[in-house]
């Protein structure tokens, strides 16, 4: 009986695997070329019954890992892995699990930070079901400059000013665009001004990037 069960779980684990390969970069595509419509899908979705839910696509969280992921995948097949110098850093690094669920929450704190600051202006109680939704769609969004700024570092790390070149500038580009797209999502989400809408991304941005920049330079030291 619990060989059967391993088997129906190796069964149900094989076919969702595989729909990752078919689904991750369909949902990439539709999230880079219509942002806005994706988000207002994560809404759709949400009400929709649990085991219906984002039945033609991957699950926001997900789908944010998985970018990480390939992302990670890049950087094996270009041999530039991050070592860590301390203790710390080096049980990190070290090790693929530990590495991947590092990377998944550092950017995973742009969502959460946008979220956060979403419902701190609108002045909704923070629970758990009031941060799903935004939450939700912000991982979408923020999932394709994951894969962006991640491939675009490692081409950095690389020998020669040709690669160099190439992961500034899709950095940059990956920044833009989802500058641009947290713009528009919070312009809709909050009825703002332009003016006050550019000033609350440039928070979220900043804010984000610097609990980031501020964890990794606790993790390297240590």
């Amino acid at each position: 009986m619990d060989f059967l069960k391993l088997l129906r779980s190796l069964e149900e684990f094989l076919y969702e695997l595989c729909t990752w390969f078919l689904f991750f970069p369909r949902t990439l595509y539709r999230v880079i070329v219509y942002p806005r419509r994706m988000a207002q899908y994560v809404d759709t979705e949400l009400k929709e019954k649990l085991e219906r839910q984002f039945d033609d696509a991957i699950s926001p969280p997900m789908f944010l890992m998985l970018a990480v992921l390939v992302a990670h995948g890049v950087e094996l097949m270009l041999h530039q892995q991050v070592v860590g110098t301390g203790a710390l850093s080096r049980s990190i690094f070290g090790n693929e699990e530990s590495l991947l669920l590092y990377r998944s929450i550092t950017f995973a704190i742009w969502p959460l930070v946008t979220t956060t600051h979403l419902l701190r202006r609108k002045h909704v109680p923070m629970t758990r079901e009031s941060l799903r939704r935004p939450f939700f769609m912000q991982c979408y969004l923020t999932a394709p400059f994951a894969v962006a700024l991640s491939t675009s570092m490692v081409f950095v790390r690389l020998p020669g000013q040709l690669s160099t070149t190439l992961g500034v500038a899709v950095g940059v580009l990956a920044a833009l665009w989802y500058a641009v797209v947290q713009a528009g999502w919070l312009k809709v989400a909050l009825q703002r001004s332009w003016l006050n809408t550019i000033l609350s991304t440039l928070w979220v941005l900043v804010l984000g990037a610097a609990i980031n920049m501020t964890i990794g330079v606790i993790l390297l030291s240590s």
